[in-house]
């Protein structure tokens, strides 16, 4: 019956093969469909609008926290922990960093972070 009304994928490479499935059934770019870690073939199909979001989490950020919270470790110092997270055994210390949803209208981000070119994404 191909009545699909949105695809929620678990990342980029998974919502690539949900897009082939539907450019099969004519229907890319006609169904939302979502996926993260903003791959570069993702980033192009939701320039080209294929694919409707990725979820961006900025490497340098999650990098920066990495190394403070290391460096606090080897020190013996107190990790600065920003929350706590319940993993149904106990609750869990953590640094939780907010991701970005990334779609046509704030793609320019990924230039800014320098985490693609402009040319890498297709432009001039």
């Amino acid at each position: 019956d191909n009545k699909i009304d949105g695809i929620v994928a678990s990342n980029d490479a998974t919502a690539g093969g949900a897009i082939q499935a539907l450019a099969a059934q004519k229907l890319a770019g006609k169904v939302p469909i979502s996926g993260q870690d903003a791959d570069l073939a993702a980033v192009k199909r939701v320039i080209d609008g294929t694919q409707t979001m990725t979820v961006y989490k900025p490497l340098k950020l999650i990098a920066t926290e990495a190394a403070r919270l290391s460096v606090q470790l080897v020190r013996n110092e107190k990790p600065a922990f920003t929350s706590q997270y319940d993993n149904g055994s106990k609750k869990v210390d953590t640094i939780l960093l907010t991701p970005t949803p990334l779609t046509k209208d704030n793609i320019d981000l990924l230039e800014k972070d320098g985490f693609y070119t402009k040319a890498q994404m297709g432009g001039q």
